[in-house]
């Protein structure tokens, strides 16, 4: 019942007749209780909830590093945007708890201050990294994450750590204030009882036991939480002031209890205490999923019953040794440990260190563990993606490289060393190592890209460079210029790319096109020699027939036939220049036979004398005794003769001078064999013109035989004549060499092989008897002079002959009297009704009738077509009438009965 009284009401009672100094006294120690209490109160905000955060703080701060390195080595904007959210999370509860600590911390506010500095110029290097991260230079970022960003996380942490030792400092302080007051308070209260001890020695008994009791249990568990107990309970209830004063308690210490577990569960690192004799007394939650995968047993059964070395069992064994020496030595043991667990092998930093109590004494040991296993995947990944990078620097020829301004250092890739063919470097190159590996002329390059990007803050290059082993290869690159944010440049860097394939494709293709600009060129060249060679093979059929006709009208040994025969030659010779065309313009087949070079140069040196100034004189040795013959087309050899001396006398045009032709036999020398290995050893006609003229410059004579290539003023040549006798010699099996000395002359030696064949017998007959008949022959062609000379020769050989000048006509009169005609005879190209459709309709009416098809040039049939057709002979005008004879009677075929007549035909021979 006494118990249940307020204690004023209690010392009233006890004390209503002791004097007002009693009164006064136990005023005083009611204000001394009321202090205590405030300052359990005090110890209660300062000493846990302040230390408290202090930790929570501290914890924040390792992780915001690590944030800190998430995001310098994040690689894509998703991972950069995770890693800066987890920052600004982080930041905000950092920035709370810091307002928390300033206004519970009871001590000087200086060091609080100091430590909210220190973070607020963390976050400008927060800003920093995430621009660069940015602005996509990862690794820069890196480098401050690494260096001054960890060395002020370093900082921070440990100004906490001092902030964190203050307040224990303040909280023992307080507490021995505590044990101060609680002291006066007794002796107060002792001295009061002392006086009143004769009058209220009953009351004073029930007051001491009422009040001093649970008072004594209030200090009695303040003292074991201020050592570290915080499992003491306090088991005073009353409605009293004490009561009250121990329910406070009670409460502040369910909070500080509950919150602490709360922090060492809650937070993300592996924490974990023993005893002295290194038996677990504590494991917080990421411990015991840790413990539990390792040991397979559950987390409450491991605490008080296993060692440390049975719990956290690493790959090597190093936990135990680590807490172990802890314990006896006092040594904070820092190490990377490897925990192998159900699924996947985990990588914890693990630190050891003493635990001890308020008074120092040792009471067991501490162990933390942050996971980094991420950080080491990352980690390797980096490394995967450097050489990842370095592979593909290597496939693209690219290298970088970075210089720093305030050292004067070089850092170059190992691409940078290879694409200038140097050995790669351990280390980062001064200018003076510079100057050592590399050429005067790299070096220089070097000084003048590193001097542009200093003066325009960025540059862009192309260079040619010649590496180490002579060859020649091109790169290209880029640099800009690094500075800080008071604009001091710091450093130049840059990408160096080796671009030589891409200059060699793009030379090529440019040597392509202008093959195929000079391939459709002579394309066009052909399809307008086709044209003309048509209409010309007309004209040349109709002079060589009636040239013929005219040669049987006079009597051989007068001047006429000598004209005639000159004609022959020249009418001839034209043929053979039509065909060389159409060669040329690969629209005919070419046919080599053994050539005796000695009459077909002589000629070909006539026409040239005839076509060159007469300022200038030929020299011509062409050997004596017997010649071999080369394999070759004589309008070939005719045409290289015109164009190499045409050149020579356009070389000596302002001066009248000398031209030398001469042409020898015998074996190709060593010099010539060793210069064309392609060459067959062995007998060779070598052709030679020399001149007296300007001569060639190096560069001009390396260019003479491309097509359309010419040193002439526009309107005096094509550019077509060496390409054109280059080609000749080539097609022959031949060479061709040139020597040539500015302002002296020009000398072309062309070497031909030679073949074995027999010289042509002078004493043969001029012609022989040209087979005869007497068939009905029909005869169709446009052209009215072609249609005259071929019905006279066709006469003259006993046909009896029926012209037309159209296809449709002709059709006519076959269809008229089909059984008439033993032979047809059409050209190809005509108005209406073509020879190959005229053919085909012939054919339809009297399938077995044979038909010779003549065209001067066509594009629209081929032998082979017309065998298809069924047309009996397919001939190229213009024909010599010999070779008409013989046509006319091959196509009647052996069946036919021609009538022998012998006729004397003019020489159809040419040079």
């Amino acid at each position: 019942m006494f118990k249940d009284l307020k204690i004023m009401h209690r010392l009233g009672i006890g004390f209503g007749t002791i004097l007002i100094l009693m009164i006064s006294l136990g005023s005083v120690a009611l204000h001394q209780m009321g202090q205590l209490s405030d300052l359990t109160r005090k110890m209660y905000r300062h000493p846990f909830q302040v230390s408290n955060t202090v930790q929570r703080v501290d914890s924040n701060i390792i992780r915001l590093h690590n944030a800190m390195k998430d995001v310098a080595l994040s690689r894509i904007p998703q991972e950069l945007q995770i890693a800066v959210l987890t920052m600004q999370a982080l930041e905000e509860e950092i920035e709370r708890d810091f307002k928390a600590i300033k206004r519970l911390y009871l001590g000087e506010h200086a060091m609080v201050d100091h430590a909210l500095a220190l973070y607020k110029e963390w976050l400008p290097i927060r800003d920093e990294i995430i621009m660069l991260v940015k602005d996509g230079e990862p690794w820069r970022a890196a480098e401050i994450a690494k260096g001054r960003g960890a060395a002020h996380m370093e900082l921070i942490t440990q100004s906490m750590a001092l902030l964190n030792e203050s307040t224990q400092y303040e909280a023992q302080i307080f507490f021995n204030h505590t044990r101060k007051v609680r002291r006066q308070a007794f002796i107060l209260m002792y001295w009061a009882l002392g006086l009143a001890f004769t009058a209220g020695l009953y009351f004073t008994w029930l007051v001491t036991r009422s009040v001093a009791s649970p008072v004594q249990e209030i200090v009695e568990v303040s003292d074991a939480i201020a050592k570290g107990d915080l499992h003491r309970q306090i088991t005073y209830h009353s409605e009293d002031e004490v009561g009250q004063m121990a329910a406070s308690l009670r409460h502040m210490l369910s909070g500080v209890i509950g919150e602490g577990q709360s922090i060492k569960r809650g937070i993300p690192i592996v924490l974990w205490t023993a005893d002295t004799e290194l038996k677990m007394t504590y494991i917080n939650r990421a411990a015991a999923t840790l413990a539990e995968e390792l040991t397979e047993v559950e987390a409450e059964g491991l605490v008080g019953d296993y060692r440390v070395d049975e719990v956290m069992k690493d790959e090597d064994g190093l936990c135990g040794i680590m807490a172990r020496k802890s314990l006896l030595y006092g040594m904070q043991n820092d190490m990377e440990l490897y925990f192998r667990c159900a699924d996947d092998v985990r990588c914890l930093r693990c630190v050891t260190s003493q635990l001890k109590d308020l008074t120092g004494q040792v009471v067991g040991v501490m162990g933390v563990g942050i996971d980094i296993t991420q950080r080491i995947k990352a980690e390797e990944r980096l490394m995967e993606s450097e050489a990842r990078l370095e592979e593909a620097q290597r496939i693209a020829h690219l290298g970088h490289w970075e210089v720093n301004l305030e050292t004067g250092l070089a850092t170059w890739s190992q691409e940078f060393y290879r694409i200038f063919g140097l050995e790669p470097a351990g280390e980062p190159i001064s200018r003076e190592g510079l100057k050592k590996i590399v050429s005067p002329e790299h070096f220089e390059i070097i000084d003048r890209i590193l001097g542009a990007i200093l003066n325009e803050g960025r540059t862009v290059f192309e260079e040619r460079i010649t590496l180490p082993d002579g060859t020649t290869r091109w790169v290209v690159g880029k640099g800009l210029l690094a500075r800080s944010e008071e604009g001091t440049p710091l450093s130049a860097f840059g990408t160096v790319q080796d671009v030589t394939e891409q200059k060699q494709a793009e030379e090529s293709r440019r040597t392509l096109e202008g093959e195929l600009r000079q391939s459709q060129k002579l394309q066009a060249i052909g399809t307008l020699a086709g044209g003309i060679a048509h209409d010309f093979n007309n004209i040349l059929a109709a002079i060589l027939g009636f040239s013929e006709l005219l040669e049987d009208e006079v009597q051989k040994e007068s001047l006429e036939h000598q004209y005639v025969e000159e004609i022959l030659k020249a009418a001839r010779r034209a043929r053979d220049l039509v065909k060389q065309i159409l060669n040329f313009s690969r629209q005919a087949d070419q046919t080599l036979t053994p050539v005796f070079l000695r009459p077909v140069i002589g000629d070909a040196v006539k026409l040239l004398r005839a076509t060159i100034p007469s300022t200038i004189t030929i020299d011509i040795s062409l050997g004596e005794g017997p010649e071999k013959p080369v394999m070759a087309d004589p309008t070939q050899i005719h045409q290289m003769v015109m164009n190499l001396g045409a050149n020579a006398a356009h070389a000596m045009k302002h001066q009248g001078r000398r031209i030398a032709v001469t042409l020898t036999q015998g074996p190709l020398p060593a010099e010539v064999m060793g210069r064309h290995t392609d060459l067959k050893p062995g007998e060779y006609q070598c052709f030679t013109i020399d001149d007296q003229g300007c001569g060639l410059a190096p560069e001009t004579r390396q260019r003479i035989f491309d097509p359309f290539f010419t040193t002439k003023e526009p309107g005096e040549g094509t550019g077509m004549g060496l390409s054109v006798v280059h080609g000749i010699v080539k097609a022959l099996k031949g060479t061709i060499e040139v020597e040539s000395v500015v302002g002296q002359g020009t000398r072309f030696a062309i070497y031909l092989p030679t073949v074995d064949a027999a010289p042509p017998d002078a004493d043969a007959p001029d012609e022989a008897a040209l087979p005869t008949g007497g068939e009905h022959i029909l005869l169709v062609d446009d052209e009215e002079a072609i249609l005259s000379a071929t019905v006279s020769s066709l006469q003259s050989l006993g046909y009896r002959v029926t012209k037309s000048q159209a296809g449709d006509e002709a059709l006519g009169l076959f269809q008229n009297a089909p059984d008439d005609y033993h032979l047809v005879i059409t050209d190809m190209n005509m108005p209406n009704l073509n020879g190959a459709q005229l053919s085909e309709k012939l054919l339809a009416i009297r399938p077995d009738i044979p038909i010779i098809l003549l065209t001067g040039y066509s594009d629209q049939i081929d032998e082979p077509l017309a065998k298809k057709i069924g047309i009996r002979s397919y001939l190229l005008k213009p024909l010599a009438r010999n070779q008409l004879a013989h046509a006319v009677r091959d196509a009647m075929g052996p069946g036919s009965q021609p009538v022998a007549v012998t006729m004397e035909v003019p020489e159809n021979k040419v040079p």
